[in-house]
């Protein structure tokens, strides 16, 4: 099954599948700091944020298309933008996937939980837990994001690559 892993945010970190069996990863940096800052000031991050815009571009380029998109389920904020944020990202990969893929989100919690046994494991440990399971894999150059990521995409492998297509 081709898949899509996707840890959401300004600096998404995704992991997918090549060819069955083999899989790429990496972050897509959606913007800068000083970006951010320029949109703040013309408040395009609040009627229409360039991320967006960028995250839905990369998403649609995807070729292959996946059938099976999954993203890690954030369900805590502090503040109203970033609920609005995040709201957006997940629009974008509903927009881009909707119709023509299986789409799963799965908890933090449970994410981590999957991943090293600890519900509340901080990057670090997601980190070195992977290396430990997975000595294979080549994570020069992968961020915690990326990371984030293919332990979603490992997830979904273990827990959804079965499930019937739409």
């Amino acid at each position: 099954m081709n898949i899509l892993a996707l840890d959401l945010g300004t600096h998404t970190g995704y992991c997918r599948t090549l060819i069955e069996g083999s899989f790429a990863a990496g972050t897509w940096d959606l913007a800068t700091k000083d970006e951010i800052t320029a949109w703040g000031k013309d408040r395009t991050t609040r009627r229409c944020d360039p991320r967006i815009l960028r995250l839905f571009t990369n998403l649609v380029e995807l070729t292959p298309a996946p059938e099976l998109v999954v993203f890690e389920d954030v369900q805590f904020q502090t503040f109203t933008y970033q609920t609005q944020l995040w709201s957006s990202f997940r629009a974008a990969v509903w927009l881009a996937f909707g119709g023509q893929a299986l789409l799963e989100c799965v908890p933090v919690s449970a994410l981590k939980k999957f991943a090293t046994g600890y519900g509340s494991a901080n990057k670090e440990l997601m980190k070195r837990y992977l290396t430990l399971r997975y000595p294979e894999l080549q994570l020069a150059g992968c961020d915690d994001n990326a990371i984030d990521a293919i332990w979603i995409y490992k997830w979904a492998e273990t827990n959804l690559a079965r499930h019937p297509q739409k």
